[in-house]
């Protein structure tokens, strides 16, 4: 029996820890294993649980924690063996790590993505600081980037016209994440934050039909909370093609893309539609490596329309559509319309 993964990722301060005790008290009856990747922060605190030391401990309410201070492969064989003593895994990454490095296992390694499925990344995005971090880190924004969920915290502590402008300003940055807010008063609904497949389906279908293919994102800096004039230039490119790829050339040119010509790259994401395949298939780059995953079938009468976004800096759109043409599928290329 496979034992889903959540990593929970935000920048220093943002209240992953807040939230995690959020999760453990409104879930009592399921049994975790709690993975901490953390230094110079307090850890999971409170009289919850108690703060391991090293290796996998009990915790006060029957769950399972480790320190991440070695090899996440060793841990994860450990939990395997004590499979039985937990129902959920959450990785709570440190503030300031890359996402996608801690994800990396639960994507691309076969073994673990069949027992240890990473079900969703959750980023806390701190209302009050966002701005800032985005100025003078990569991190946030990597982080932001990677996610599909983002949960806008500390809403209480900024007005509702500005926690409404961060909102529009997070779907700019990553267009295809569920985006939610809240606070430590009032944490949206667990079941509201996880989604499913359908969810996803249904904002890659809205995301293609607004045909809006390219997004800039230079926002001012909106008053007293921040100093900066404005955020780092970033751009969105969504690629849309109604003919499938060819998998074999879709995966050739996209890893060498993410090996030589990557720089500036935040993070591809998509639902794509390949030759031969009934399936829907889900790409995303990690790090410089591309998970593609497949999903549910396709209906019968739906439009197999492939959509790809592609966020960062320094990226070329021209160059960028031309690489994915080359993928589709030969014969079909002059009996399908593109848009991109």
């Amino acid at each position: 029996m496979h034992k889903p993964v959540t990593l929970l990722t935000g920048f220093l301060g943002a209240g992953k820890t807040t939230f995690l005790n959020h999760m453990l008290l409104t879930k009592p009856n399921v049994r975790y294993a709690i993975i901490e990747n953390e230094f110079g922060e307090q850890g999971i605190d409170g009289d919850l649980i108690y703060r391991p030391e090293d290796g996998i401990v009990e915790l006060n309410n029957g769950c399972l924690c480790c320190t991440l201070n070695d090899n996440l492969y060793d841990i994860l064989n450990d939990l395997y063996d004590r499979r039985d003593e937990f129902d959920e895994i959450i990785v709570e990454a440190t503030g300031v790590a890359d996402p996608a490095g801690l994800a990396a296992p639960f994507l691309n390694h076969p073994q673990i993505k069949k027992h240890f499925p990473l079900r969703y990344t959750l980023c806390l995005v701190d209302a009050e600081h966002v701005e800032d971090q985005m100025q003078e880190t990569e991190e946030a924004l990597n982080q932001i980037t990677f996610s599909d969920i983002l949960l806008l915290n500390k809403t209480d502590l900024v007005t509702s016209g500005y926690a409404s402008e961060l909102k529009s300003m997070l779907h700019l940055l990553n267009p295809l994440a569920k985006i939610m807010d809240g606070n430590k008063e009032h944490f949206p609904a667990l079941s509201a934050l996880e989604g499913s497949d359908e969810d996803f389906n249904k904002r890659i279908t809205k995301l293609a039909e607004a045909d809006i293919p390219r997004t800039e994102l230079h926002l001012k800096s909106t008053g007293h909370h921040h100093h900066h004039s404005h955020t780092p230039d970033l751009v969105s490119f969504c690629f849309t093609f109604d003919q499938p790829f060819d998998q074999q050339m879709f995966q050739h040119h996209l890893f060498v893309y993410l090996t030589f010509q990557s720089k500036g790259l935040y993070r591809i994401k998509g639902l794509v539609s390949m030759d031969n395949n009934d399936h829907q298939m889900v790409i995303q780059s990690v790090g410089t490596r591309l998970s593609v995953e497949e999903k549910r079938r396709w209906e019968a009468d739906e439009d197999r329309r492939s959509v790809i976004v592609f966020i960062g800096k320094g990226l070329h759109e021209e160059g960028l559509r031309n690489l994915l043409k080359k993928c589709l599928v030969r014969d079909l290329k002059s009996k399908n319309h593109i848009t991109a």
